[in-house]
């Protein structure tokens, strides 16, 4: 005889799965907590990205200052001489065209170690120059009056000079300066011929100077000037001179090349040892010519006697976060810069604008500042 177990009974509750208002509870306790993990995460994020930034514009503003301080470092070398200083403009001749004066399209280049070109209510342009032949700092005398602009030089000593390609030579005479190109040495004799080759000596007809017995002949080998200007919020340089290698000429290059982003203003000055007290040295004696500096501005010396007495050249780089820093308020004026950054004697760098003005976004911003003091060694040492 089969017997039949009786079914267990079980509870209707206890199969009917969870209620509308558990549910409701269980989603609302997780709504709530990926409501507190997203505001954690965007309060990290904006620390992460303020900290990022902070440290974008620590590294970009050292190193632009580092690029601007080693050329400047350079300035002069080669034809630092005071009887040169300020001669009133490098003319030079490249490919058919001439610097303005004589006439041409080319920059009239000054040889001097460095030009500061105030930019006003803009960031401040620098250009540096000095030549890198290293065979020759003493420069060599014409022992002949040249007969016409295109005549051989004849110097009383050539040793130092080459005709290595893109080797170039300043001449200098009083107020007049010119560069040409060395396409041979013979003897005591430098030859710029032009050609193909040489594209830094004029042909027939040149419109350059020529030069009397005594003028001066410096050998300036691969001269380089460099332009640091800031554009777009980056820090650019024109290297007038590149080549791709030390067998090949130079060529004229005027366009400019980024370097370094989120820079947006530079500043700079002439230390001048004038004697003058405009009350940005302190403690100086204030003796005009004793080697030591009494002054800064950056108003471009006008004439030799001027430019021997610049002795160093002050500088100041404003770097910028990359992004913005959040304001206080959520969608209300950025507050994260409100005071203006300032640098040398308390001036304030002008290209970002009035800090006071809540609708200016430059407050949007964290910024870095760094300046320096250049010697200019080459014209602490200078000769003649």
């Amino acid at each position: 005889m089969t017997h039949l177990l009786p079914s267990r009974f079980v509870p209707r509750a206890r199969v009917a799965g969870m209620s509308l208002m558990e549910i409701l509870i269980a989603m609302a306790i997780g709504l709530i907590g990926i409501v507190v993990i997203t505001q954690t995460y965007l309060v990290n994020e904006s620390y992460k990205r303020s900290t990022t930034s902070a440290g974008g514009a620590q590294t970009n503003g050292a190193l632009a200052l580092f690029t601007i301080e080693r050329d400047a470092r350079m300035g002069g070398w080669g034809f630092a001489w005071s009887s040169v200083l300020g001669c009133g403009g490098l003319r030079w001749h490249y490919n058919g065209d001439y610097s303005n004066p004589p006439g041409g399209g080319l920059p009239l280049l000054q040889p001097v170690p460095v030009v500061i070109a105030d930019g006003g209510a803009g960031p401040d342009t620098i250009t540096v120059m000095y030549g890198t032949g290293t065979e020759r700092v003493i420069p060599a005398t014409l022992s002949k009056t040249m007969a016409s602009a295109d005549a051989e030089l004849e110097v009383d000593n050539s040793q130092g000079f080459s005709n290595n390609p893109g080797d170039l030579i300043l001449v200098a005479q009083g107020a007049t300066c010119a560069m040409v190109q060395v396409t041979g040495v013979t003897g005591g004799t430098l030859q710029h011929v032009a050609g193909v080759n040489a594209p830094y000596n004029p042909g027939g007809g040149s419109t350059l100077p020529a030069f009397a017995v005594n003028s001066l002949v410096f050998n300036l080998g691969r001269p380089v000037v460099n332009t640091y200007s800031i554009n777009n919020s980056a820090l650019q340089v024109a290297s007038l001179f590149t080549s791709t290698s030390s067998t090949v000429v130079p060529n004229y290059t005027p366009g400019a090349n980024t370097i370094v982003d989120n820079i947006v203003d530079l500043q700079a000055q002439y230390g001048k040892d004038n004697g003058v007290n405009n009350g940005t040295v302190a403690g100086a004696v204030f003796v005009a010519n004793d080697g030591i500096v009494d002054s800064y501005d950056n108003v471009t010396p006008a004439n030799s006697t001027e430019w021997q007495q610049v002795l160093s050249i002050r500088m100041g780089v404003l770097a910028r976060s990359e992004h913005y820093v959040r304001p206080d308020t959520a969608g209300g004026p950025c507050t994260a810069t409100t005071a203006a950054p300032t640098w040398a004697n308390g001036q304030a760098f002008p290209a970002p604008g009035d800090f006071t003005d809540p609708a200016n976004q430059a407050r949007c911003y964290g910024y870095r500042v760094f300046e320096t003091v250049v010697p200019l060694r080459n014209m602490i040492w200078r000769q003649g």
